[in-house]
């Protein structure tokens, strides 16, 4: 069972994760893993999505908007209550992440930092 509040993806997200896998039967699982990088001598964190062909004991459910999303434990609490949303800008497009739970940004502006 999916654990409420962990992800909120945006209409506009959704509607994107739909378009990308249209030609798949179903709508598979998405992975949703917060990694550290190197920034900020590894205080930074940067966010992975993919499809999720797997899943291990532990891992945590998640849904927003008929969308449901894999997180390993540590994943869960670094992200708990993430918005996703999409965004297309005259340079190119991503998925933007929200964290409530990040402290700031590391000098690059492209990685959380957590306490």
């Amino acid at each position: 069972m999916a654990e409420p509040g962990i992800v909120q993806l945006t209409e506009r997200g959704a509607e994107h994760i739909r378009t990308f896998l249209a030609d798949r039967t179903d709508l598979p699982r998405l992975r949703l893993t917060v990694v550290r990088t190197h920034c900020m001598q590894g205080r930074g964190h940067a966010y992975d999505l993919r499809v999720a062909d797997d899943r291990t004991e532990g891992d945590v459910l998640a849904e927003s908007r008929g969308v449901t999303f894999v997180l390993d434990p540590e994943s869960a609490r670094l992200a708990r209550g993430v918005e996703l949303d999409f965004l297309e800008t005259g340079f190119g497009s991503e998925f933007s992440v929200k964290n409530p739970n990040a402290v700031g940004k590391c000098p690059c502006g492209h990685h959380d930092l957590f306490a």
